[in-house]
């Protein structure tokens, strides 16, 4: 009885540690689910990224699949709560597990995958699977079933959906968080879905091997010209254009301060000893990213001097 009563006991807080995923509604017709602030884990499923589904007369446009086939068919089932109409269209910001992974669900239901070129590039090299089986070897059971699906439609430059009476003006941007990032914009509602190129109060993630921090600039630069009232990101509750202003505060305070310290003579080991204390150490995810962001920036600056 003992025995039974310690596992009980363990399945509880075991159960306690995952995050339940609960469908939000963000504005009219706009719905949303908020993942956790970590690295996947098998306690938090790799529930660690948002997902916005839009509801039209011709059924629903996905915008991001979540992690895994589990995570993205209760996402599903939540959104068939609220209607049960097809999925049209999964459009994924970017090729990171996060956001791409759970894509197969979609798929399977007679959407439309919609990604950047280099994304279906990334998938067709080989690449995309090579990552996939290192991924599966990190992280253990979390990506066990999933399986990688191309997209159906490729943007290279922009691309309009026009779904049910609403408009979807898709824009792939030059290397930035990634090199395949997608803006989703939607003109009528004033609603921009920005992947994980905004965050706020929040360390963003630079360390990608496509990565560019001019080119996220320059990216952030021309979302400050958008017609946005709401910009909805990969790791944020809803946000607005001060979200875009707290990024670019980031961005350009490692561009600065390494590029003064590189000219200064110092190393990268001296560099990040040099930014261990900074005002941006009391933000999420703070010490999962900040020195790959440091590494990744020190690298981008010797490149660009040549």
């Amino acid at each position: 009885m003992r025995h039974i009563k310690i596992l009980f006991i363990f399945v509880a807080f075991a159960f306690a540690l995952a995050p339940e995923m609960k469908l939000r509604r963000v504005q009219k017709d706009i719905y949303m689910v908020r993942g956790v602030d970590a690295l996947p884990s098998k306690e938090n499923r790799g529930f660690m990224s948002n997902a916005f589904a839009v509801l039209t007369s011709e059924g629903w446009v996905v915008i991001d699949a979540l992690s895994t086939p589990e995570l993205s068919k209760e996402f599903v089932d939540n959104l068939m709560r609220v209607k049960k109409a097809p999925i049209r269209y999964a459009i994924i910001t970017h090729y990171h597990p996060d956001h791409w992974y759970g894509a197969k669900t979609f798929k399977d239901m007679g959407a439309k995958i919609v990604a950047h070129k280099k994304l279906l590039d990334f998938y067709q090299s080989g690449d995309a699977q090579t990552v996939l089986m290192a991924t599966k070897e990190r992280f253990g059971d979390v990506y066990k079933n999933v399986v990688l699906v191309p997209p159906d439609i490729v943007v290279e430059s922009r691309h309009v959906l026009k779904v049910g009476g609403k408009t979807f003006e898709i824009v792939a941007l030059a290397p930035a968080h990634t090199d395949n990032d997608l803006l989703v914009y939607m003109p009528s509602e004033k609603v921009l879905f920005t992947g994980d190129l905004v965050v706020k109060n929040r360390i963003p993630f630079m360390g990608d091997r496509g990565a560019s921090s001019k080119g996220l600039l320059e990216a952030l630069e021309g979302i400050k010209k958008m017609d946005a009232r709401v910009l909805l990101g990969g790791h944020n509750e809803p946000m607005d254009m001060s979200a875009v202003e707290f990024t670019m505060g980031y961005v350009r305070f490692l561009r600065e301060n390494i590029k003064k310290l590189k000219d200064e003579g110092k190393n990268i080991d001296e560099i990040r000893e040099a930014l261990k204390n900074n005002p941006y150490g009391k933000y999420v995810m703070y010490d999962a990213f900040h020195n790959a962001n440091v590494f990744k920036v020190d690298s981008e600056l010797d490149m660009e001097e040549l």
